[in-house]
């Protein structure tokens, strides 16, 4: 079957003039948009007719949606690689600088304090000790400044780019409206100008988050995150993105809340892909932890020297008093409590700040008992930094229950014991079920910590305690050593149950001073036998003996298990009284006697003094919260910090190469984009002379034509 073509020659010259006309024009603009942003480049096509001629273009991008895509892909994979090592090499440069260097500091202070025992008598030695306590913690109050100069900061860069991709979204979602109207109205022609600027949009908001398209048959796109939630959907209807914090306005968090709904939508920050992404991982996997565990640091070191100071004698011959006052935390209230004026506060139990862990705290109150005192029924969870739960080592979150006789009493003064060594108090009155309170106790703790003492004769270096054998002894045996435990004074009845023996008037408890009221606090042992000792009071009543010894090593521990040792003087009454022990070596005759007493003008005794220094080599620092302190479970301080820097060090060399990968990815998806899509001056200019040359012929046609139209008008005449 054969078509007989009924277009006249004229007719066929006239449509490929016009043809060739938009095809030159096309390239031309082209051309003139080679270095315009988001610029596709485009083609027009004709098909023949059967009657002859040319018949209408078509005007389209030249676009490949899989290069397109792996762009939109690879750009947000180095937005993230390059927020998160933006941040991450600050931090790590601020951590590496030894100007900065908190190991340097800690170095110093132990040396000035060896520098000091050696002759703590000299008071030039004392006072530089302080010196550099103080540069210590200014130090580490410096780089817990600067981490939180660096959070709010996250915080303002979290809020200008939420603002950018919401801005994005609104204009994806308007440019798909406008797509819509103009491509409705002509079947033919793209409307290619609107589609660069939506694809331009959605290619900016894809380096701020991560996301996925679909492309509808009325020409929109749709824009959903990796997780499915929808940004951009049908009919103008989009989701913008928000920032809020509760109960930390500090630490923000975000949500997406519908444009045509009171609905709002969680999302996983850390999963959002993009700069946002980037900056979400930074603050929840970096700079939160660490600020934790400076806090962390900085509360073990300052509570291990208040207690080891504590447990000496200073320069003026009385009890060790504190070095540092550790502070007071006012924890955070969730905005949907029942009042907006209820408090919760915490500290730090003294004495046992190395049982903290980097942890939050959340506190929820699930029942108020009427007192008095009234009690609150409550569960403590343990929280990461990002707000997900603490593992145990079962791998179930660690929760902390306080029910029944466990209940937590409310009222100011009174401070409820609850773990790891925290105290919570709970001042106000009207609590209500549901209630919940954050606790941060260790994240802003490394810039609270103050000097306690400002004079060098405050250093405690001596022992309270000295003991030493009879100058009429006959056996063999000798004082080795002595220890404090305690040295907590309270001289009046009833007793506070941590009371030691010390009177705080520089001697110890005589008779009917003590707990009890009966016998003295020990001051003397006297042996029997070999194996066997007497434990004296000052006035030579004897507390207790002791029968078929083991050894001579913490004769007073010994004693404590005997029948004799007064009820008074032990637990539940007294946790560790006297707060003293002596231990011999050697071989003792019946009728040798070893005294104890306080250590009147023991200037030159640096005994405590060597205990201050050896903190610096003792497992004082929790690792692992979901573990119990032990010293397998705990580090130095110089260990803590250690692992602190290097940690960060080996997650922004991490950072650095993932960025590299992230750069040469990119770089080849937009290679392939380019090819595809991308304007290429020699292609367009080849077309411009096909084209130019191919409308000159089409010229010549129609030229031809009405050249044999005047002919035949001529012959007719």
């Amino acid at each position: 079957m054969s078509y007989i073509r009924s277009a006249d020659l004229l007719n066929i010259a006239s449509s490929a003039i016009n043809a060739h006309n938009n095809m030159l024009r096309t390239t031309g603009n082209n051309i003139a948009n080679v270095n315009t942003e988001g610029f596709v480049r485009e083609r027009t096509t004709y098909v023949a007719q059967l009657t002859g001629g040319v018949g209408r273009g078509t005007t389209e991008r030249i676009l490949n949606t899989f290069a397109q895509n792996q762009l939109r892909r690879d750009t947000s994979t180095l937005g993230e690689a390059q927020s998160f090592f933006d941040k991450i090499s600050q931090l790590d440069n601020m951590l590496a600088s030894e100007a900065n260097s908190i190991s340097g500091s800690l170095s110093r202070f132990f040396a000035s304090m060896q520098t000091a025992i050696d002759e703590p008598g000299n008071l030039a030695s004392r006072d530089l000790v302080l010196g550099e306590a103080s540069s210590l913690m200014e130090r580490m109050s410096s780089l817990a400044e600067y981490m939180r100069q660096m959070e709010k900061d996250v915080n303002q860069e979290l809020a200008s780019v939420t603002q950018e991709a919401n801005d994005l979204i609104k204009t994806i979602s308007t440019l798909n409206d406008q797509i819509r109207y103009v491509e409705s109205a002509s079947t033919q022609q793209e409307a290619g100008v609107l589609r660069n600027e939506r694809d331009l949009a959605i290619q900016k908001l894809s380096e701020i988050v991560s996301i996925e398209t679909r492309t509808m048959d009325d020409g929109s796109t749709l824009v959903h995150l990796k997780n499915g939630e929808a940004l951009v959907m049908e009919a103008g209807v989009f989701n913008l993105f928000q920032i809020s914090g509760d109960p930390d306005a500090q630490r923000r968090n975000l949500t997406l809340v519908a444009s045509n709904a009171p609905v709002t939508l969680g999302v996983n920050e850390t999963e959002m892909g993009g700069k946002m992404g980037g900056l979400f991982s930074y603050r929840d996997e970096v700079l939160g932890p660490k600020q934790r565990e400076l806090g962390q640091l900085a509360l073990a070191f300052a509570d291990a020297m208040n207690e080891q100071n504590q447990l000496g004698m200073d320069y003026d011959g009385q009890l060790g008093a504190k070095l540092f006052e550790l502070p007071e935390f006012q924890a955070l209230a969730y905005q949907d409590n029942s009042s907006n004026n209820l408090l919760m506060n915490g500290r730090v139990e003294e004495n046992q700040a190395e049982h903290l862990t980097t942890s939050d705290y959340r506190v929820t109150i699930n029942a108020v008992n009427a007192g008095p005192p009234q009690t609150l029924d409550a569960t403590v969870e343990l929280l990461n930094s990002d707000g997900s739960p603490t593992l145990g080592t079962d791998g179930n979150p660690i929760v902390y229950t306080f029910a029944g006789p466990d209940a937590l009493t409310t009222g100011a003064g009174n401070w409820n014991k609850i773990g790891d060594g925290l105290e919570l108090e709970f001042p106000s009155g009207a609590y209500a079920v549901d209630d919940r309170f954050l606790l941060q106790p260790t994240r802003n703790a490394a810039s609270q910590i103050d000097m306690d003492v400002l004079r060098g004769e405050d250093l405690a270096f001596a022992s309270p305690i000295k003991a030493e054998g009879s100058i009429d002894n006959l056996g063999s045996a000798v004082v080795v050593s002595t220890s404090v435990s305690n040295t907590h004074v309270d001289n009046t009845a009833p007793f506070d149950p941590n009371t030691s023996a010390f009177d705080g008037a520089g001697g110890l408890h005589g008779p009917g001073a003590a707990p009890g009221g009966g016998v003295g606090a020990p001051t003397q042992i006297r042996f029997t036998a070999e194996d066997t000792y007497e434990v004296l009071d000052s006035a030579g009543t004897v507390i207790t003996t002791v029968s078929g010894a083991a050894d001579l090593r913490n004769l007073l521990e010994q004693a404590k298990g005997t029948p004799g040792w007064p009820a008074a003087f032990s637990p539940p009454a007294q946790e560790d009284y006297p707060g003293y022990d002596i231990s011999l070596d050697g071989v003792p005759k019946a009728g040798d006697t070893f005294t104890i007493g306080y250590n009147t003008d023991g200037v030159d005794d640096n005994r405590n003094g060597l205990a201050l220094a050896g903190l610096q080599d003792v497992n004082t620092v929790r690792r692992d919260a979901s573990k119990a302190f032990s010293d397998q479970n705990a580090t130095t301080f110089h260990g803590a910090y250690a692992d602190t820097v290097s940690s960060v060090g080996e997650k922004a060399a991490t950072a650095d190469i993932e960025l590299k990968a992230a750069k040469a990815m990119v770089q080849q998806s937009n290679d392939w984009f380019q090819s595809v899509s991308g304007v290429s001056l020699d292609e367009e200019a080849a077309n411009l002379i096909r084209f130019q040359q191919a409308y000159a012929a089409s010229a010549r046609i129609l030229s031809t034509a009405q050249s044999l139209f005047d002919t035949i008008l001529s012959a007719a005449r």
